[in-house]
């Protein structure tokens, strides 16, 4: 079984319902997905996919039949999916210009953040009104991302949050963290000597930097300053270098 997960490329994983997964013969009438076997990769009866069920489990399905409404399958495999960091991290992004958010979303997805939480920081620059077709094209990125990466769960985007109600979650956290370039303590000094973390909060501002009052809040919420480095980075960098250390450090 685990030989067939490696077979499959991660063009051809997908996040579905739960619910199609719960027999060994799975019908998919979801028209994007259609749209992307039929017509994107060509994809004919005999061909597998893997098909996720968002929660840690994969089945690697076999396609009996495809047309441009509807895909039959049946599993011949199931396994639990891999690709996941045995610690849970919630991304508290500042909102910045709309086409590096979207770029940060899709990093941060590659590099194991579950969560993405937009937040309005005082310095934040917003353009236009985040409906509900923003928020599922956000989602959509972070979906696509998770797939390519060989992701086990699905990552969630989260409605945005102002700062205020975002401090409120830190206490959820084993350890909670702002990126501050005002910061005297490197990341690496605050983390246990012998890791036992489950979850993190990364808390990440905007372009114009954090406001000294945020900064106050924070401290006050047991979120703790944290400095990358002596170089300035950008908004949409930051909690990427900040993933990808923590990752290093706990061995994850």
């Amino acid at each position: 079984m685990v030989d067939d997960t490696l077979a499959i490329p991660n063009t051809r994983r997908f996040f579905v319902n739960p619910g199609w997964l719960r027999t060994d013969q799975v019908e998919i009438d979801d028209a994007a997905i259609i749209h992307q076997w039929e017509r994107v990769l060509r994809l004919r009866a005999g061909d597998r996919v893997m098909l996720l069920d968002g929660q840690g489990l994969a089945a690697i399905v076999e396609i009996t039949h495809i047309d441009r409404r509807r895909a039959r399958g049946q599993v011949v495999a199931r396994c639990q999916a891999s690709g996941e960091p045995a610690v849970t991290f919630d991304l508290y992004l500042a909102l910045i210009r709309p086409e590096r958010f979207e770029w940060a979303i899709q990093k941060a997805v590659e590099l194991g953040v579950y969560r993405i939480v937009p937040v309005t920081f005082a310095r934040s620059l917003i353009t236009g009104r985040i409906d509900e077709h923003r928020l599922a094209r956000w989602q959509r990125i972070a979906t696509e991302a998770a797939e390519q990466a060989g992701r086990g769960r699905l990552p969630v985007v989260a409605e945005p949050q102002s700062f205020a109600a975002a401090l409120t979650r830190a206490h959820t956290a084993d350890l909670a963290i702002l990126l501050d370039e005002q910061a005297t303590v490197h990341l690496r000094t605050v983390l246990p000597p012998q890791p036992s973390l489950r979850q993190i909060a990364i808390y990440s501002g905007p372009e114009g930097g954090i406001d000294p009052a945020e900064r106050t809040a924070a401290h006050q919420h047991g979120i703790q300053s944290v400095s990358l480095g002596p170089r300035i980075l950008r908004a949409e960098t930051a909690p990427l270098v900040a993933l990808a250390m923590l990752q290093y450090a706990l061995q994850y």
